[in-house]
C-alpha cells in the first residue's frame, strides 16, 4: 500500500508536515529539483522520459519525477501558486506518493541524476535504458 503525501494533506492525503523524516528529505530534495509531482513505486522498474502538455516525467528505476513544463497553452496550464508575503516564494513540490515504510535509497537518488541529463537534453528511451545499468 502506498501512502500519498500533499502539502496540507486531505481527507485522502497525508499532510507532509507529519510525514517520517526521511520522507521529509525526500520532499525538500523534489523540491529543489523543481520537482511538482514524486511517484516511488514498489515494484515496478520504469526506464523512459515522456513529455506531456503541462508535465515532463522522467521514470527511472521505481522513481517518477513530474516537472511542470515552462511553456504549456494557457487553457492546459495547472497552478499550484497561492498567495505570498513579501520574499516568500511558492512551494514547487505538491504530491509525493512513497510504499509504506519508505526508506531513501541510493538507487532512488539516481532517479535525479537522470533527470538532470534530462533537462539537459538528453531524454531518449535507449539512453535511460543504458543508464539503468551505469547506477
Amino acid at each position: 500500500m502506498a501512502i500519498t503525501y500533499t502539502n496540507k494533506g486531505s481527507a485522502t492525503t497525508t499532510a507532509i508536515s507529519q510525514a517520517p523524516k526521511e520522507v521529509k528529505d525526500f520532499w525538500n530534495l523534489c523540491d529543489k529539483e523543481s520537482v511538482s509531482i514524486a511517484r516511488v513505486r514498489k515494484l515496478k522498474d520504469r526506464y523512459e522520459h515522456s513529455s506531456g502538455k503541462t508535465f515532463e516525467t522522467t521514470h527511472f528505476g521505481k522513481v517518477s519525477l513530474n516537472v511542470a513544463r515552462k511553456y504549456v497553452n494557457r487553457d492546459d496550464k495547472i497552478r499550484f501558486n497561492r498567495t505570498l508575503g513579501i520574499g516568500k516564494r511558492n512551494p514547487i513540490m505538491q504530491v509525493l506518493e512513497v510504499p509504506e515504510n519508505f526508506k531513501v535509497e541510493s538507487k532512488y537518488l539516481d532517479a535525479f541524476k537522470a533527470l538532470r541529463m534530462a533537462n539537459n537534453g538528453w531524454s531518449s528511451p535507449s539512453l535511460l535504458q543504458r543508464l539503468k545499468d551505469l547506477f
